[in-house]
């Protein structure tokens, strides 16, 4: 499968930017566009006698700067089955500027390499899509807030982000799935913005575009706000330092259900009465089907085992027997579960033998047992 780097912005019919449910703190240092003012006194005197005092003042505006940091919450790659929908990882993005900013959202795919908990990414999840805690409730609700940014972040403040995803590599149809183990590694970047212009400059409040440094080489004007970059590097998904933006990685890991089936058969009578039957015509066979989920797995739900019974065969009434001790080699106990009915288990329309096990539990193992004669 040839693997692409997609970068979705998270955009549906509403507002571009929204504000969330954020955790608030101090501001991050003097407020960007603050006039610091200090004066200067100096007294004297001339001939003994007090002169006028007199004064100097200075004044200029502290310059803004951009600090963002993005940070999962996940401690380890989030369990998802395969074909699951709105799989959830979690991130946060704290504004550690000087001033209220907005933050423009895009959620990626990794493209391969060292996940971020453990193993390798491998596969690419689909429908991707970034949601903004809006509704109060910790952890991802439909009634959260889908979107591409978030608006007027206060210095200091944290917002709550999801990347919400399906566990599929394709949709199809028919849908391509991944296997037990693989994993989806997804980056979630902040980008500052600012998105509304106010006599010439922006502020924050709509999302709009992402702000830009003032140039190494332009003078430090006492009486404008310059913006200086101070965002650290994140290296495993190639973001670089100083460039007004950030990002954090989390897993998506597959768990999915490991099952085994094995078919056993042996003859436990013949019509010539052999002490060691044989299987002629006219002898009974009886059949051992066992069916197990591997340690570590997934649950297994609706586990549907349906047995054709051979046209050369003959099913003999009311021989189901359920979940019977497996016992080497080849043979299910008539103890410990449960017998059949032919009416739930047996379909002589189509000489069908069969039944769905509601779950088979990691390291569960299900048994089936019929007997069918030889014609």
């Amino acid at each position: 499968m040839k693997r692409t780097s997609k970068w979705l912005a998270a955009v549906s019919g509403f507002s571009l930017a929204v504000a969330s449910t954020m955790a608030q703190a101090a501001p991050v240092g003097t407020a960007a566009g603050v006039d610091i003012t200090n004066t200067v006194q100096v007294n004297y005197k001339v001939g003994g006698v007090d002169q006028t005092q007199v004064t100097a003042t200075d004044t200029f505006k502290v310059d803004r700067k951009v600090n963002v940091t993005v940070a999962t919450t996940d401690s380890a790659a989030v369990s998802v089955s395969p074909g699951q929908t709105n799989a959830v990882t979690t991130f946060t993005v704290t504004n550690n500027s000087n001033a209220s900013l907005d933050f423009l959202l895009t959620a990626t795919n990794q493209s391969g390499g060292t996940a971020q908990f453990s193993g390798t990414d491998n596969f690419d999840a689909n429908n991707v899509r970034v949601f903004v805690e809006t509704n109060g409730t910790a952890g991802w609700q439909a009634s959260d807030t889908q979107a591409s940014s978030l608006a007027a972040i206060a210095s200091g403040d944290t917002a709550t982000v999801y990347v919400v995803s399906d566990i599929v590599v394709s949709a199809g149809p028919p849908a391509v799935l991944p296997s037990s183990g693989d994993i989806a590694t997804m980056i979630l970047t902040a980008t500052a913005a600012s998105g509304v212009t106010q006599i010439g400059s922006t502020v924050a409040g709509s999302g709009g575009s992402a702000i830009s440094e003032t140039p190494a080489g332009t003078a430090n004007g006492k009486t404008t706000m310059e913006t200086v970059f101070a965002d650290a590097a994140y290296a495993p998904s190639g973001d670089a330092a100083k460039n007004g933006k950030h990002a954090a990685r989390s897993d998506y890991k597959v768990l999915g259900a490991q099952l085994s089936i094995n078919k056993y058969s042996r003859v436990i009578s013949d019509p010539v009465g052999s002490t060691n039957p044989r299987s002629i015509p006219g002898a009974v066979v009886e059949y051992c089907i066992v069916v197990s989920n591997a340690a570590g797995a997934a649950a297994a739900s609706n586990v549907a085992v349906s047995d054709v019974v051979p046209s050369s065969m003959t099913y003999v009434t009311s021989s189901v027997y359920l979940n019977g001790a497996f016992s080497a080699p080849d043979t299910c106990a008539a103890t410990g579960g449960a017998a059949g009915t032919d009416g739930a288990n047996y379909n002589a329309g189509t000489t069908t033998v069969s039944n769905t096990f509601a779950s088979i539990a990691a390291s569960e193992t299900k048994t089936l047992r019929f007997q069918a004669t030889i014609k």
